[in-house]
């Protein structure tokens, strides 16, 4: 990804602009969310999934419950990663084009360079998107199903307060989460980008 200013002298007579990101850091913190958080978030569910099989309904109300969310959680990540991985593919910037050709100088090559680099920007915003939208709800799943897990089997009058204040605090947390993302995702031309043709 780029941006408006020129790579360098030798294409500063350009008849046009390179694509700029949306946010300049965007490229840098969607590969750390496609390659350290969602990884470790998957791990994290996978081991979570686990654990869950062992838990009796004399320990929790709804376990099964919180072992599909648990799955679901881990897949998405994993399709975090996966989409990342595709978004990768596209991500470049300006001056590493005019790098590559040796004739970037010339007036005909740079406006086909330029819209080359306009592609790969789509490209990128399309799949870190898709990455954006698997991440988000699967961060969904894993809150709902930590939270439903927490639920104690017994009624209301007979479980333990803290018990409760633990489900108050997830509930809490995933309304969030959801308000944050929606806040986020609710942008027309953001939606328009998910399917951005290439």
């Amino acid at each position: 990804m780029g941006n408006q200013a020129e790579p360098g002298p030798s294409v500063g007579q350009s008849q046009g602009y390179w694509e700029p990101p949306d946010l300049y850091g965007a490229a840098e913190a969607l590969n750390s969310m496609g390659t350290i958080a969602a990884p470790l978030l998957a791990g994290f569910s996978l081991a979570a999934m686990v654990q869950t099989i062992t838990i009796k309904t004399s320990e929790a109300r709804w376990p099964d419950a919180a072992l599909l969310l648990f799955m679901l959680a881990a897949v998405l990540f994993v399709t975090t990663v996966q989409a990342m991985f595709w978004a990768r593919g596209y991500q470049t910037s300006p001056i590493e084009i005019v790098g590559w050709w040796p004739d970037a100088t010339d007036p005909q090559r740079l406006k086909l360079l330029q819209r080359e680099q306009r592609r790969h920007a789509a490209g990128f915003r399309m799949w870190s998107n898709r990455a954006r939208v698997a991440y988000s709800v699967a961060l969904l799943c894993l809150l709902a199903a930590l939270t439903i897990l927490a639920v104690p089997p017994e009624s209301y009058g007979h479980a333990a307060f803290l018990r409760w204040l633990t489900v108050a605090a997830g509930a809490a947390a995933f309304v969030t989460e959801t308000l944050w993302i929606t806040a986020s995702f609710t942008n027309p031309r953001w939606m328009r980008r998910l399917l951005e043709p290439l």
